[in-house]
Formats: structure tokens, sequence, C-alpha cells
């Protein structure tokens, strides 16, 4: 095994990065309710601590890669997944929601140091007709997270209470900082510093590119950021059951991300169709959450198929728009990697903010109708984009 191999090999260790941050991230969405009960806040107001860390990180993260970039990679995950766990386990003794608010924010700004960096890193050591491939390995530890993290994380709340959901993020980020050490190379640095990344951003398709991230993962996390009382109020799940409806987004990502992969190596122009497929499913919501299907058996099905859609098209088009990003800036790539995640978390933080808006206007379907109009846009940019892409 020549060493280039043996360096692409150890890729898949990098999905630990994306694993431990996706986990934290909406760890403790099944338990929403239980939280906002004990520390005495409304349902809309708990759900903005997905918004604060996401928010967070979508703000400092361009910023954080600015500071960090021309460190080697590994290091860089390293250190920011155990001030990641730290806070987590800070998050576990307090008592406040502002508090709570605040540490949320701190976990945003740490979190900015890892899913860059593991982007940038996968991009480097892939082989140049796997890079899509590469950095959907990567994307795939959020789909774990779905899948298994955040799943387990409500049982583990299940049993101790929502702080244990942190502390057990907390460990998540520990094991993951472990195995980057043990396994993954060093990994240079960027050296086109603020400048060259300001640079990147001007080159044509880029911000179109960071766009329709920012407004699809709105589209998507309107809902998603309330799955708990969502799901309690289409079907009936609470608790472990919610986790159930979460692992859905994992099924829906094995499928998506690697037909992404494949129209990412391949230039595809397919997957810029799929925020279509992310505004029929926030239509299925609404109808759902209007209580159209009520009694009638249906309400399960029809939620698992909206879940299934809505993150089935949305772990799809992710590879695509990261591969398009890096190929498009080369010499800035850990900046665009910051940004096209800034644009994911930010999104989330529009998603989170908006949903809770529209719950706090129209109820729960609200969550459904703003998560519909965030769509529309999405679709639109996906148009634009597809006529100037490549076939």
């Amino acid at each position: 095994m020549t060493a280039a191999s043996a360096a692409a090999s150890r890729i898949p260790v990098l999905a630990a990065a994306s694993f431990a941050t996706a986990t934290q991230s909406f760890v403790f969405a099944a338990l929403l309710s239980e939280l906002a009960a004990d520390l005495d806040v409304p349902v809309s107001q708990a759900g903005q601590l997905a918004t604060a860390f996401a928010l967070t990180f979508g703000l400092s993260a361009p910023l954080v890669a600015a500071l960090l970039g021309r460190f080697e990679r590994r290091t860089v995950m390293v250190g920011s997944l155990l001030v990641l766990a730290a806070v987590n386990l800070l998050i576990v003794l307090v008592s406040s929601f502002p508090a709570l608010l605040g540490l949320r924010a701190a976990a945003g700004i740490a979190a900015g140091g890892v899913i860059p960096a593991a982007t940038a890193a996968a991009f480097a050591l892939a082989a140049p007709e796997r890079r899509g491939q590469a950095v959907a390995i990567v994307i795939g530890g959020t789909t774990a997270a779905f899948l298994l993290g955040i799943p387990l994380g409500a049982v583990v709340g299940q049993v101790f209470g929502w702080r244990g959901c942190f502390a057990f993020a907390a460990a998540i980020a520990i094991c993951a900082a472990t195995a980057i050490r043990l396994l993954v190379p060093r990994v240079p640095g960027d050296r086109g510093g603020v400048a060259g990344g300001m640079a990147a951003l001007r080159i044509p398709g880029v911000a179109p590119s960071l766009a329709l991230n920012f407004v699809t993962f709105t589209a998507v996390f309107a809902v998603a950021a309330y799955i708990g009382p969502v799901s309690n109020r289409i079907s009936g799940l609470t608790g472990s059951g919610v986790g159930a409806m979460q692992a859905l987004v994992g099924v829906a990502a094995l499928a998506g991300l690697p037909i992404g992969a494949r129209l990412a190596d391949r230039a595809g122009r397919a997957a810029l169709l799929l925020p279509a497929g992310v505004l029929a499913a926030n239509l299925l919501y609404t109808v759902l959450l209007a209580g159209m299907a009520d009694g009638s058996g249906l309400a399960l099905p029809l939620q698992a198929v909206a879940v299934l859609v809505s993150a089935g098209c949305l772990f799809a088009q992710s590879p695509v728009v990261a591969s398009r990003l890096a190929m498009l800036a080369p010499e800035a790539r850990g900046f665009v990697m910051a940004c096209n995640a800034s644009s994911i978390f930010l999104g989330q933080a529009g998603g989170a903010a908006a949903g809770g808006l529209g719950i706090a206007m129209l109820g729960l379907a609200g969550a459904g109708v703003a998560g519909a109009v965030a769509a529309v846009p999405a679709v639109l940019l996906a148009r634009h984009l597809m006529r100037r892409a490549p076939s």
C-alpha cells in the first residue's frame, strides 16, 4: 500500500468529527418538552438552544477558520473536540436557561474548528476522482449521528434526564478526539489567509452555492428542530419513539449520500433539483400538523415519508455543494469549507428561529408553513445553479 492510499484509508475516521458535532447539536431534541418544563420556559423558547449553537457556529466558523487555517488540521480537530466536550460537561451542571443558552453558544464556537477542518482534510487526503466520496464520508458522520448518536442520546435522556443527553455528547466528543489523534495523519493547513478566503467568495458560483445550502437547511430544520413536539402532535410519539423517528433521518441519509457522492464526482446537475423534494415534504408536514390525518391511521406512516423525503434530499445535495465549493476555490479550501459549514449551521439556526416564530403565530402547524416558505427560494436558487452547472 502506498503512502497516499494509506492516508486515504484513514478518511472514514474523520467522520467521527461530524458524528460528534451533529450528535451534540440535537441530542436534546427528543427531550425538548421535558427540558422546557424543568427550566420553566416555553417549548418555542427552549428550541432556541438549537438556534444559539447554530447561529454562533455560523457566524464564527469563517473567523475561526481564518485564525486556525494555517495550523495542522489534525491538531485543530482534536483541540476543538476536547473544548466541545468540556462545554457539554459544563451544561450538565447549570440550572438556569440563560446559562445554558450561553454555553450552547460557546459550543457553537468550538465546533467551528471541527467540521471545516475534517472536510478539508478529507478532500486533501483523497484521490482526485474520489473527492466527492471523501466529502460524503465526512458528512456521513452526521448521518450516523441521526441514525445512532441522537437516538441513543434520547434513550440516555429517558434514563438520566435531559442533562444525561449532554453528558453523552461530551463522551462522544472525547472518543472522536482520541480516534482522530491516533489514526488520522497530519494534514497541512491553508496558506491563503483571510485575503485569499475573501477572494474565493468572489469566484462565480461560490456565493450562490452557499446561499443554496443556507435556505435548504433552513427549510428542513424549521421542522427538525421541533421533532419532539411535532412527532407527539402528529403520531403521539414521545421519548424513544421520537428517537426512532430521528433515526429515519439516518436511514434517508444512507440512501441520499451515496447518490450525492456519485453526482459530485461526475459533476451531475440532478442533485440541484432536490430542494423541490424538501418543499413537498414540508407541505406534507403542514397538512399533518393541521390534523388532516388525525384518527386515520395514516399519520405515522405519512410522517415517516416526510422525514425520509426531506432528509434524503438534503443529504444527497450536501456532498454535491461541498465538492463543488472545494473545486472552485482550491487555494482557500479550508476557508470555503468553513463558509460551507457556516451556511449549513446558519440554515439550522434560521430554521429553528423560523419554526419557533411559526409555532408562536400558528401553533405547531406553523413549523411546516415556515419550512415550506423557506424551501421556495431554495428551489429557485437550485434552478439558477443548474443552468450554469456542467452536465
